[in-house]
């Protein structure tokens, strides 16, 4: 075959690959002048020496080549042997050429083949060819998957399959070269009419010898319409011995659908990759595949590159053909058919349900960007709602524990669609729409906080002391998110939590862990708890006792808990993710930047049109609260007064947080009303509505203004020029005067101040 290195006379032209060059190791000779001699005379006199020149204590340089490299064959021989030989500035002026010259795959392959990819990767090792090395790495590899690829390659490769020994051995290391693109080739010579019984067995046989890169293409053969290609298909896989192929046999295995043959070869691949016979496995296989399913969700699959190649089965061409999927909608797509499958398999677990509604809800939110759902992504949020509040509730709750905010979220918003006032006080326990009140999101956050107070319960309920402080943390600045670090030993965690502030965080080490536990839900804005593995001296508490706390008190429940160590954690303490689902390990950080890494980036913050917006919906929605004195919230507007007086300054929330404050029994509040109404500088309207919601303060809560405020709005009742603001601040005085019986202070404290200038 062409570019490959025959063995023999009787192999040409039959497309097959050669063997390996002798090792340049044993070839090479102690002479400098011998090694050039080697070196250059790699295919053929494209080089030679003049004159036979003795021994240097220096190797001769490209000052001696007879003629000057031309074409890529011998380019290459001079760039080796100058490397090789320590002269790689020497090799610059090759590299070049070489760099810039049209090579054909063909040759490309071929100089790989004969010098090995050592002779490319060895460049990385001086300063002077450094900056050539991963190009030309990446050009090889790419030349040598397109050669590698080529039909009439494959084709001819697969035809050796059926011939002797020697030859299917040959076969099958060229087609290993091909990686799943020689699945399609296989499977076509297969299927061809005419197939003799025992030409298919040779075919089936030699698919089973083929490498782990084949698995893709081979699980998508699996889902044939021909029982036998699926079967072989299953039996192949069985034999590669990937044992990462179980879960997408599972249904195959499982369904009562499948073909007998094929149901067969996929019991028997998977007893084959598991140890065990089918069936013994003590798993049901609607939780195979679910839990792989909340694998790829998790983005615990690891990939060989992004765009990741996925493999289907073409029902037209009746073989496997890939497609190239963005990583993202890769795990998508895979999470999606696992989940489905299993849901099929069990229609009514929960599980399942939930890691396909997540997947299916995550991927339209994704779609058109967490700001435009569900208005843009319609189809989507209903078929999420009709999955049930069930569904719905283990969605937020995997969402919030995974740390998934905008997921999170969105199903917050569908949960809210379907429950009534009274399901948040059914079972005695806060709903799930409560629990997400202080998840470690603020959309999350908030979004079950709308749901609530558009609910508009008209009793207490389990956790509704949360509503109210859960829409003030939106008024005021947005803080640094939390992390609590817990352990015992003081240098380790100053070294978590230094890695933690380095990305952002406000981290808070705590040496107990009873003392980690408070402070970690102590307040809603932790976002992640970090816990030793090891306690050490820790008379109280230990890892199991911190986790616990964790894990069962609702303030915590869903934060993202980390337990940090050495490598192995997992094995060395396998029962911890048994026992507490949602913690994960991870190697203990020594820099942000490593930190980050396993994290998988910095802690998501929100933007300055979110926050304004956010800030105005949560204003809004305490109004809305405060409107409804009678309601479960109104006891806890109080705690809200010092965020909405800030609020009383933000263009955005200043109205709606004016008309919340006028339900706030403080003298804290109605002052700032007083100052609102009071001050020039804020325009007219908004000085009219402040005086409309001051006069209704007074009215409920009696005066609580000062003296100097009292005075100046007897002033203004008949200075102010803005007719509007003048009849209000009128209406502010009379409720002044009706409850100037039950005010300690007298107006005659106050001494009157002169009037404004109607300018002003």
């Amino acid at each position: 075959m062409r570019g490959n290195r025959q063995t023999s006379s009787d192999r040409r032209g039959r497309g097959l690959p050669g063997g390996r060059a002798p090792s340049r190791a044993r070839l090479r000779p102690r002479s400098a002048a011998a090694r050039l001699l080697l070196a250059l005379l790699v295919s053929g006199p494209v080089v030679a020496l003049l004159t036979a020149v003795p021994a240097p204590a220096q190797p001769p340089g490209p000052e001696l080549f007879a003629v000057d490299p031309r074409d890529p064959q011998e380019l290459w021989a001079a760039i080796d042997y100058l490397v090789q030989t320590r002269q790689a500035a020497k090799a610059v002026p090759y590299l070049e050429r070489f760099s810039k010259a049209e090579v054909s795959d063909e040759a490309l392959a071929a100089i790989r083949e004969r010098y090995g990819i050592g002779s490319i990767l060895r460049l990385a090792d001086d300063r002077a060819t450094a900056r050539y090395a991963e190009p030309l790495v990446a050009r090889f590899a790419e030349a040598s998957r397109r050669y590698a690829t080529m039909p009439e390659r494959l084709a001819a490769l697969t035809a050796e399959l059926t011939g002797s020994p020697q030859e299917q051995n040959f076969a099958v290391a060229g087609l290993r070269e091909a990686g799943p693109y020689a699945v399609p080739a296989i499977l076509e010579a297969m299927q061809k009419p005419g197939v003799p019984p025992e030409a298919r067995a040779l075919y089936v046989k030699n698919l089973g010898r083929l490498d782990r890169s084949t698995v893709p293409a081979l699980l998508a053969a699996v889902e044939a319409d021909d029982p036998a290609v699926a079967a072989d298909a299953a039996d192949a896989l069985g034999r590669i011995g990937e044992p990462t192929a179980v879960p997408f046999l599972t249904y195959a295995a499982a369904a009562p659908g499948t073909p007998a043959p094929v149901k067969e070869a996929a019991r028997a691949a998977i007893a084959r990759l598991t140890g065990r016979p089918y069936g013994s496995r003590g798993h049901a296989p609607e939780r195979v595949l679910s839990d792989a399913a909340w694998r790829f969700h998790r983005h615990e699959v690891e990939f060989p590159s992004d765009p990741v190649i996925v493999w289907a089965w073409d029902a037209d061409r009746k073989v496997p053909a890939p497609r190239a999927m963005k990583k993202a909608d890769a795990e998508r797509a895979l999470g999606l058919k696992l989940a489905d499958q299993a849901v099929r398999l069990a229609p009514g677990d929960l599980d399942a349900r939930a890691a396909r509604a997540s997947l299916a809800l995550e991927g339209a939110v994704e779609r058109v960007g967490f700001n435009d759902f569900p208005g843009k992504e319609q189809a989507a949020f209903d078929a999420a709602a009709k999955e049930g509040p069930g569904v719905l509730a283990e969605v937020l709750r995997r969402a919030a524990a995974d740390g998934k905010d905008d997921l999170a979220a969105a199903a917050a918003m569908a949960l809210a669609r379907d429950i009534r006032p009274e399901d948040l006080a059914r079972d005695g326990r806060p709903h799930p729409l409560v629990d997400a009140l202080v998840a470690p999101g603020r959309r999350t956050q908030l979004a079950a906080a709308r749901a609530i107070a558009n609910l508009d319960p008209k009793g207490p309920f389990p956790g509704s002391s949360r509503v109210v402080p859960a829409l003030a943390r939106f008024l005021a600045a947005e803080p640094p998110p939390r992390a609590v670090v817990i352990d015992s030993n003081a240098n380790r965690g100053s070294q978590v939590a230094g890695a933690l502030s380095g990305l952002g965080y406000y981290a808070l080490m705590e040496l107990e862990g009873g003392q980690g536990f408070l402070a970690a839900a102590d307040s809603a804005d932790t976002e992640l708890v970090f816990v030793a593995h090891a306690l050490e001296g820790n008379r109280a508490w230990t890892l199991t006792d911190v986790l616990t706390n964790l894990k069962r008190d609702a303030r915590t429940a869903n934060l993202p808990v980390y337990v940090y160590g050495p490598l192995h954690l997992d094995v060395e303490r396998p029962s911890i993710p048994r026992n507490f689902p949602g913690v994960k390990f991870i190697v203990q950080p020594v820099s942000p930047e490593v930190l980050g890494q396993l994290l998988g980036g910095r802690p998501s913050r929100l933007t300055p049109a979110d926050r304004s917006r956010y800030a105005a919906e949560a204003a809004s929605l305490l109004a809305k609260i405060a409107g409804r004195p009678d309601g479960p919230f109104a006891a806890d507007l109080a705690a809200a007064g010092p965020a909405l007086i800030f609020a009383l300054n933000i263009p955005e929330s200043r109205e709606s947080a004016a008309a919340a404050l006028a339900e706030v029994p403080t003298t804290g509040a109605q002052r700032s009303l007083a100052d609102i109404v009071l001050d020039p500088a804020y325009e007219a309207p908004y000085r009219a509505a402040a005086a409309r919601h001051l006069a209704r303060s007074i009215a409920r809560f009696g005066p609580l203004v000062s003296g100097d405020q009292e005075t100046q709005l007897v002033a203004d009742a008949s200075s102010e020029p803005d007719a509007a603001a003048r009849e209000a601040i009128a209406a502010a005085v009379s409720s002044l005067r009706a409850r100037a019986s039950g005010n300690t202070r007298t107006k005659s404290d106050a001494s009157a101040p002169a009037p404004r200038a109607p300018g002003r």
